[in-house]
């Protein structure tokens, strides 16, 4: 998930919101790993926010 990220945000220079990393997540990794829940059972504090803060990106646009 963290590598996904980092090549999300080197191809977009953007790190994704979480509508946009789940999709993203679905079509590359399935449909069990690409939902909600799934994601925040890895990161329960916000699957783009934790996340990005794990793969040292910037906060995901909408991010308080």
């Amino acid at each position: 998930m963290v590598n996904f990220l980092r090549e999300y945000y080197d191809e977009y220079q953007i790190a994704p919101a979480v509508r946009v990393l789940t999709k993203a997540i679905g079509k590359r990794l399935g449909k069990d790993k690409g939902n909600s829940k799934y994601l925040y059972e890895l990161f329960p504090y916000g699957p783009a926010k934790q996340a990005c803060k794990y793969a040292g990106l910037p906060k995901p646009t909408g991010c308080v």
